[in-house]
């Protein structure tokens, strides 16, 4: 293939053959929807049409991708899962299918989302968070990376997939993929998704990592909505550049109008504390969860050279300036 023939579908696909033993028409079967389109035919009805599933699915631009063509995304990936345990020669345990899709070999992902200008920072996360998951089973786990990978395959939207995994997860298993215990890690790289705004000055935070700066600021509009910080963290901008043991929903920050930052916990699970980078002074801005029992939560002031800790593992010095 061509880099421009590259598509969350194709990598999905191609993994699917290379590493799994699952041909492109029996993945097809797998995925297509049975409904008609408006010609009358249904596209499983095309499944054995090469050049039709090649064209309008495979290598198709992901915008040009609907639901209409595929069956609900957490029955295919069920269906594979089968598929993959059940092969007659050299059948995959889910320890293995993990593996592949959440592994080196399933990073081809990312770059393909790159590629068609999504950030993959959310989906590495929610893999990352899937692998370390401490109450699945490897059955569940496997599944869950399945609903995530073919969800990200077919619609291209980090967003969906992410929420259709964690859906998925409490509908079938009861629970969703938790925040780990407190873990020193380094993030990977990524940048922030937010609008540029040149009028009004943003709030950048940017990562601290033995003892050094790293990476770019993630920027905060300037706004009463502001955004959130967390590794699974859904709304516009959000700052998703962080440690395992963050929480997926950790901290909120916003501007009032005011014009005075503040931030404050969402009943993360390992707490976040905040330096003033002008007297030092530590203020607590939400204890780890074990220490929360006469804690009352609220907005704390933050302002441009104070440092913030989420956890044990993500530390941000606090900028202030514009978006590039």
């Amino acid at each position: 293939m061509t880099p421009t023939d590259v598509t969350p579908a194709s990598v999905l696909f191609d993994l699917m053959k290379r590493e799994c033993g699952v041909s492109h028409k029996e993945l097809a079967g797998m995925l297509l929807s049975g409904r008609p389109l408006s010609d009358g035919r249904s596209p499983l009805s095309r499944m054995d049409d090469r050049t039709w599933v090649s064209r309008t699915v495979v290598h198709a631009a992901p915008a040009s991708l609907a639901d209409r063509y595929f069956c609900d995304y957490s029955v295919g990936a069920l269906r594979l899962a089968a598929r993959m345990k059940a092969r007659e020669k050299k059948a995959l345990p889910s320890e293995k299918i993990l593996a592949i899709v959440a592994g080196r070999p399933g990073e081809a992902m990312d770059r393909a989302l790159e590629a068609h200008g999504e950030d993959p920072t959310l989906f590495r996360n929610m893999m990352e968070r899937i692998k370390g998951e401490a109450v699945m089973t490897a059955d569940e786990k496997a599944e869950v990376a399945l609903v995530l990978l073919v969800t990200v395959a077919c619609t291209s939207d980090v967003r969906r997939a992410v929420k259709e995994a964690q859906s998925f997860a409490k509908s079938v298993f009861g629970r969703g993929v938790r925040t780990p215990a407190p873990a020193l890690a380094v993030a990977g790289d990524g940048a922030s998704g937010a609008a540029l705004d040149q009028k009004e000055l943003w709030l950048g935070l940017l990562r601290v990592e033995d003892g050094y700066l790293s990476g770019t600021p993630q920027w905060i509009a300037p706004t009463e909505d502001g955004t959130e910080i967390g590794s699974l963290a859904l709304a516009e901008g959000a700052v998703n550049e962080v440690g395992p043991d963050v929480s997926a929903r950790h901290a909120r920050i916003w501007r009032t109008g005011e014009g005075q930052w503040l931030v404050e916990g969402l009943e993360s699970r390992n707490g976040t504390v905040l330096t003033s980078g002008l007297t030092r002074k530590e203020t607590v801005v939400e204890p780890p969860q074990e220490q929360r029992f006469q804690f009352t939560s609220a907005p704390v002031p933050i302002a441009p050279g104070d440092t913030l800790a989420l956890g044990q593992s993500t530390v941000f010095v606090v900028v202030e300036g514009y978006p590039e």
